[in-house]
């Protein structure tokens, strides 16, 4: 076993500090993505590099209008899940060419640096056009919590009506439930978003 362990070490490094370096790369990459998902947050670990990009776009999804992109606009940069899965990629990818394809050193850096490209960037897409989306939204929606407004159409009794309210200078829409089902809220009445599941606030009286 310990004969196997050292063959398999001495093929792995050999002679080559380029190896040795190809080999450092894919433990720091692999280290680095599993604390990026695992402990530093998911929503925080997967930001991006501050390229301060700001958008303003208006998205209108049903009665959802929302104005501020903020989120969305964070993951037009280079994510730190990329990054990661580049350096992984390129000590993998090295390490590959050179023990199972016999690659010199010239060689086994450009399949390094070529492979670790493709897949830093399969990695930005993924994180742009899907984490992303989750991400921003669950943001925007964390931030109307909190505010005032008031119902535009009435809420029944374990029913569902309209809230109205203005969100960073705009008039924005959402379908409204009560905190309590067994509470019933007339239209014009002044009510507090407590939160927000999917794409219905629930609310509450404002009491005076």
């Amino acid at each position: 076993m310990d004969t196997l362990t050292a063959n398999i070490m001495t093929d792995l490094f050999g002679d080559s500090v380029l190896n040795a370096v190809y080999a450092l790369a894919l433990l720091v990459g692999l280290m680095y993505s599993v604390f990026l998902i695992f402990f530093h947050g998911i929503g925080d670990a997967l930001g991006d590099l501050d390229f301060d990009m700001d958008l303003d776009v208006d998205t209108d999804l049903g009665d959802i209008d929302l104005i501020d992109t903020d989120g969305a606009s964070e993951a037009t940069g280079v994510s730190m899940l990329a990054i990661a899965s580049f350096i992984s990629a390129f000590g993998a990818f090295g390490l590959v060419s050179v023990t199972l394809f016999g690659a010199g050193s010239v060689i086994s850096l450009i399949m390094a640096l070529f492979g670790s490209i493709v897949i830093g960037l399969l990695a930005q897409v993924f994180f742009v056009y899907i984490l992303s989306t989750t991400i921003s939204s669950e943001v925007r929606q964390a931030s109307l919590v909190g505010l005032t407004g008031e119902i535009t159409t009435p809420i029944p009794v374990n029913g569902v009506g309209q809230i109205a309210f203005v969100a960073k200078g705009s008039r924005m829409t959402y379908t409204a439930r009560t905190t309590d089902d067994d509470t019933s809220v007339g239209r014009g009445t002044p009510v507090r978003i407590e939160r927000i599941v999917g794409n219905v606030v629930y609310v509450s009286k404002i009491d005076g």
